[in-house]
């Protein structure tokens, strides 16, 4: 699969991280870099968990390998979201995924490392790297610019800012209630290859559990 660039947008609830863990468990990537900054539940098993960066690090090195940062509260997040990026562009080859990446990048604001991976990422040093991105959020408009405008897929379900809602309905064009109504695991995707929007409902089989919805 050619390197990618895919965004997952939502209200809290509305199924974006459990979109991803699917995503995630049908390419089964070789090489994963998982960014969790709320060590988060619905990630437990995907990826090794790990605490402490240096063997953070010491995993991603590895021929194949799927490792999760879990980002320590204690220090400051944006230099250590620049250290993964950093790391991601040094090991290439590995798809990353970046849970709430409204926390550490803006809409015109984001670590060099990042932008570096977001805008020549997809195929470097001689086209013998490459990396491929899922980032999520819950509104599009308070992302990375760059990174959005790059996005070979927007999945997103009910966005909580109206005012995101109207940017993507009116690209999109569609009624901005298609987003703004959207029921709970229901979504919309948008592919940059066609004009045509897709919308489904999230389902689940095994293991894997709905996301709960807050009190």
């Amino acid at each position: 699969m050619k390197p990618f660039r895919w965004a997952a947008f939502g209200a809290t609830a509305t199924g974006k991280t459990a979109w991803v863990v699917q995503q995630l468990q049908k390419l089964k990537p070789r090489r994963l870099m998982v960014w969790d900054p709320k060590h988060d539940d619905m990630l437990n098993g995907v990826g090794e968990p790990f605490t402490e960066w240096a063997a953070f690090v010491r995993a991603c090195k590895g021929k194949a390998f799927q490792a999760r940062y879990l980002m320590n509260h204690d220090f400051n997040q944006h230099e250590q979201f620049a250290r993964f990026c950093e790391l991601a562009w040094r090991e290439g080859n590995v798809v990353l995924f970046v849970d709430e990446l409204a926390e550490v990048t803006k809409a015109s604001h984001a670590p060099a490392a990042w932008k570096k991976i977001v805008n020549v990422g997809r195929r470097y040093e001689n086209g013998t790297k490459s990396i491929s991105i899922i980032g999520a959020s819950q509104t599009p408009t308070e992302v990375d610019k760059s990174f959005l405008n790059n996005c070979d897929l927007i999945h997103t379900g009910r966005l909580g800012n109206v005012a995101a809602a109207k940017t993507f309905a009116q690209q999109w064009g569609i009624n901005v209630t298609e987003i703004t109504g959207l029921q709970p695991l229901q979504w919309l995707e948008k592919r940059d290859t066609s004009p045509e929007i897709s919308r489904g409902m999230l389902k689940f089989s095994g293991r894997q559990q709905a996301p709960k919805r807050a009190p």
